[in-house]
């Protein structure tokens, strides 16, 4: 399967939105809202299966990966984001000399 539960994978969506929002009562969110009742739709029973038995997992799953490498991705990003180097600081960092522009042409 995917290595979690379906409580755990529950829990690590709504671990991921604490970190997107600062709002302390998370169960308030419309989005905290629909994934628990998503959740509770679609619990297997022996009466009812719903699709397959891990599709819901997998589409969790789906979500929470994109989730957490959406904030990966905006850390990294916030963390790296200087402005460009000149050709001058980028030769001075690796140990080159550009060449010096002449303009005594007349003496050639």
């Amino acid at each position: 399967m995917f290595g979690k539960t379906s409580l755990a994978l529950l829990r690590s969506l709504t671990r991921e939105f604490r970190y997107v929002t600062s709002d302390s009562k998370l169960l308030n969110r419309p989005l905290i809202q629909l994934i628990l009742s998503e959740y509770r739709s679609n619990q297997v029973t022996p009466a009812q299966y719903c699709r397959g038995p891990d599709e819901m997992m997998w589409v969790a799953d789906t979500y929470f990966q994109y989730i957490r490498s959406q904030r990966i991705c905006r850390e990294l990003n916030e963390k790296h984001q200087r402005r460009e180097k000149t050709v001058q600081e980028t030769a001075d960092m690796i140990g080159f000399r550009l060449p010096s522009s002449t303009t005594n042409d007349k003496d050639n």
